[in-house]
């Protein structure tokens, strides 16, 4: 498989979770249903985690564009 391709099925794997636990908790029933509730919150938390990391790396990179530009006197 090419790395392009793992990246992607790497990328599905939050939604997928979240996706799982719905499926779970519907077809539970009662108090089964807290069970699918940790595979939720652990797809959520990665889905989260993952933009804030990328708005982190997005900001610090415009940060050194910014000061890149004013050390060459452009701006």
């Amino acid at each position: 498989m090419k790395a392009e391709r793992v990246v992607a099925w790497l990328s599905l794997g939050a939604p997928l979770l979240i996706v799982l636990a719905v499926v779970a908790a519907q077809q539970r029933d009662g108090n089964d249903r807290v069970q699918a509730l940790p595979v939720a919150v652990v797809g959520s938390a990665l889905i989260v985690s993952c933009g804030l990391g990328r708005r982190r790396r997005r900001a610090r990179l415009f940060a050194n564009l910014k000061r890149s530009r004013v050390q060459d006197g452009d701006g």
